[in-house]
């Protein structure tokens, strides 16, 4: 059976509620999932009972921002968190907080080159994630200014566009510690995916050594955006250094140009991720003994 363990919700930036979405993985067939949002936890409580009521296998999670240099972020995934960790709140606040900034940083930009984001529809899409929470990629495409997510980012907001800024997020290592001292496991997201000049950064002995002294966990091996030789090495590295392997569709809906289920995640990935959790959980029970 498969499973899918990258899935966003209205919460950040998916299209779909937890029911819509969790309901949708139990028509495809998935036997476990988990809900990893992008720096916030605001499914969670709804997802752990839609779950059971499907009967589905629940992982809450999270999918955490992390700056790794002042132009590279690195997505880190977080599960079996407790979603009510102080430590890990305080992190999600900050990361929060940087997007804001962000969003206000981008409209500053845009109106240097004789854009101007009309603020009550920027406000309309920010209160209707059925599109996406991305208010300022509908509210552009409202205006006719882009058509979809690859032409937002190759006009305006992709590295050395006239809009581009940079986000400064919490680092690499208070994202682990945040996710552990959580009982939580840490999994680098989407590994083939960063890229430093022309250079993907997983295939630098260096890089991953260093993902090793923060504390990740394992890696998303098996992602949507890596190709067949890519999984292939990553599943060989992390054989071979005693890494857990996870992976998912990283689903926000149609808009974002990925399938539920796609690809195909087998189940024996489940147990190992399972038993790391549990083991977490435990550390962090007997730290507070």
């Amino acid at each position: 059976m498969s499973i899918d363990l990258h899935l966003h919700t209205q919460a950040s930036d998916g299209t779909l509620t937890p029911k819509e979405l969790l309901a949708k993985a139990k028509k495809y067939g998935l036997m476990a999932v988990s809900i990893t949002d992008h720096d916030v936890i605001d499914s969670l409580q709804e997802g752990v009972a839609i779950a059971a009521n499907l009967g589905l296998t629940f992982i809450p999670g999270v999918e955490i921002s992390a700056s790794y240099t002042a132009d590279l972020s690195l997505h880190i995934l977080g599960y079996g968190i407790d979603p009510q960790n102080p430590k890990l709140r305080k992190v999600l606040r900050q990361n929060q907080q940087a997007w804001e900034q962000s969003e206000e940083d981008s409209i500053a930009a845009l109106e240097k080159i004789n854009i101007k984001i009309d603020r009550l529809r920027y406000n309309y899409w920010k209160t209707h994630s059925e599109m996406g929470g991305w208010p300022l990629f509908n509210t552009l495409r409202e205006m006719g200014l882009v058509s979809d997510m690859k032409e937002y980012f190759s006009k305006y907001f992709g590295w050395g566009q006239p809009a581009y800024i940079t986000i400064l997020f919490a680092s690499p290592r208070e994202v682990i510690s945040a996710i552990k001292a959580a009982g939580g496991v840490p999994i680098l997201a989407h590994p083939g995916l960063y890229v430093e000049g022309t250079t993907k950064l997983i295939t630098r002995a260096s890089f991953r050594q260093t993902l090793i002294s923060w504390g990740i966990e394992g890696l998303e091996a098996i992602a949507s955006g890596h190709s067949a030789e890519e999984t292939a090495f990553l599943l060989t590295y992390c054989q071979n250094n005693n890494l857990l392997v996870t992976g998912g569709s990283d689903y926000h809906g149609e808009f974002a140009g990925r399938s539920l289920g796609v690809p195909k995640v087998d189940d024996a990935y489940l147990q190992p991720l399972l038993s790391a959790i549990e083991q977490a959980q435990q550390r962090i029970i007997v730290k507070h003994i």
